[in-house]
């Protein structure tokens, strides 16, 4: 509960932003997942209007209890994002969906098609996109082939999802991480948000949660690209091994600055 209630203290590096006015909340898509629904909790928690889109097969089981509305479609059908975005309105839009490992990853520039022109004809005042480091211009930063060819194809398609929101004129706020740790795994409080497109990190759910809230009505986050990472968050020696066989030297966090645990 305590982490939750930390969304009524406000950030120093957000203080005095507005937030979002009162009117439609927010819709998030994925929010029965594992990221999307700590969004929710954060969001329902500030007492805000939280609708969250999901399949007729979804499972809601991790939202349970709370007070958030549903819609039913599928992201990748015009009519069902069209009846979403047309039947309610919304302040903004928070993506925070994902493709399993075995799905078409394909899937993310598929979606943004229909998020970024329903969004727009509707006049949402904001999508934030959770994306990946490795997307767009941070593919520099590490080895993409030799990542697993779904990862290479999911980042490839992230690529374009980013590009299609930003060419929308929807206002837009991308928050990329590199390693999203498992939901056991807190974050260590010091999880931040910054414009360096040369960090790299690892990021908890409820970190990546706390910081999308703040980036939430925030004019500061308007039309900007983001690097989420927590310093001082637990590792693996098994989550430093990948990393320096995967991102560059010149982008390797130095391991004496790590907190390995093993």
């Amino acid at each position: 509960m305590m982490k939750y209630l930390a969304i009524l203290a406000v950030s120093m590096l957000f203080l005095g932003q507005p937030a979002l006015a009162a009117g439609g909340g927010v819709l998030v898509l994925g929010g029965t997942g594992q990221l999307g629904s700590e969004i929710v909790k954060y969001w329902v928690q500030a007492s805000k209007v939280v609708t969250v889109l999901a399949r007729p097969t979804s499972n809601r089981a991790r939202l349970e209890g709370l007070d958030v509305d549903y819609v039913v479609g599928d992201m990748l059908v015009d009519a069902d994002m069209e009846r979403v975005f047309t039947s309610a309105s919304y302040d903004a839009v928070v993506d925070a969906s994902s493709q399993a490992f075995g799905g078409d990853q394909k899937f993310y520039e598929q979606s943004q098609v229909l998020i970024s022109k329903w969004a727009s004809a509707s006049g949402v005042d904001q999508i934030i996109l959770h994306g990946a480091i490795g997307a767009a211009d941070s593919g520099k930063l590490i080895y993409v082939e030799k990542t697993h060819p779904v990862q290479q194809t999911a980042i490839a398609s992230k690529t374009i999802a980013e590009g299609t929101l930003i060419n929308s004129g929807v206002p837009h706020t991308i928050i990329r991480h590199l390693t999203l740790l498992s939901m056991e795994t807190q974050e260590s409080g010091n999880a931040r948000l910054t414009t360096d497109l040369t960090a790299v990190g690892a990021m908890t759910r409820d970190g990546l949660a706390r910081l999308t809230m703040e980036c939430l009505g925030n004019n500061e986050c308007l039309n900007v690209i983001f690097h989420a990472v927590d310093d001082d968050v637990e590792l693996t020696q098994r989550t430093v091994a990948n990393w320096e066989a995967v991102i560059k030297p010149e982008y390797m966090v130095d391991r004496a600055t790590l907190n390995i645990v093993d």
